[in-house]
């Protein structure tokens, strides 16, 4: 549900979207309903893989459909998701990163009508969701959802609030 906070001087919409698609098509109703390009902001973070879950080898640019076992060097081959070693704890049950790890987050602002993208930290977009009306606790729960693979959308609607509310509403 969008969040409406009367207390700043201009109200702020944000509201949390599963896919990319449902944030752009949010951003559609959002200009259709009048609030101004500068007006609104998508903030997107990189969800945390495993390596282990990963297709691995594949043919022609194909991946490969189901999990396999890897060959070793020296001894048996071993399942894709064994543990590969650990300093503390067990390997079997941790995370496997890889080379393409990146804890990136985005904000995505449209400038006559392109979009621009520009990578940012945890701390400027808790910095951003707060300096734009957001419960600072609030605020840092959102910057976790990105992480989780959800989209934001925060927009500061200079006309009707509650037509920008019931624009970001719609599904």
């Amino acid at each position: 549900m969008p969040l409406i906070d009367e207390g700043i001087s201009m109200p702020t919409l944000c509201r949390a979207y599963t896919t990319e698609a449902d944030a752009h098509d949010a951003v559609r109703r959002l200009l259709a309903a009048g609030v101004p390009e500068a007006g609104i902001r998508v903030l997107m973070g990189e969800a945390v893989r495993d390596a282990r879950r990963s297709p691995v080898g594949g043919f022609a640019g194909a991946a490969a459909a189901q999990r396999r076992s890897l060959g070793s060097f020296a001894g048996a081959d071993h399942a894709q998701d064994d543990g590969m070693g650990a300093f503390e704890g067990d390997a079997g049950h941790a995370r496997r990163g890889g080379f393409g790890d990146v804890d990136r987050d985005t904000v995505a602002e449209l400038v006559d009508g392109v979009e621009h993208l520009r990578v940012a930290s945890h701390d400027s977009l808790e910095k951003l969701l707060v300096d734009a009306g957001l419960d600072p606790v609030r605020a840092a729960e959102d910057v976790e959802a990105l992480h989780a693979g959800r989209v934001l959308v925060l927009a500061t609607p200079d006309g009707d609030a509650e037509a920008a509310a019931a624009a970001l509403a719609a599904d």
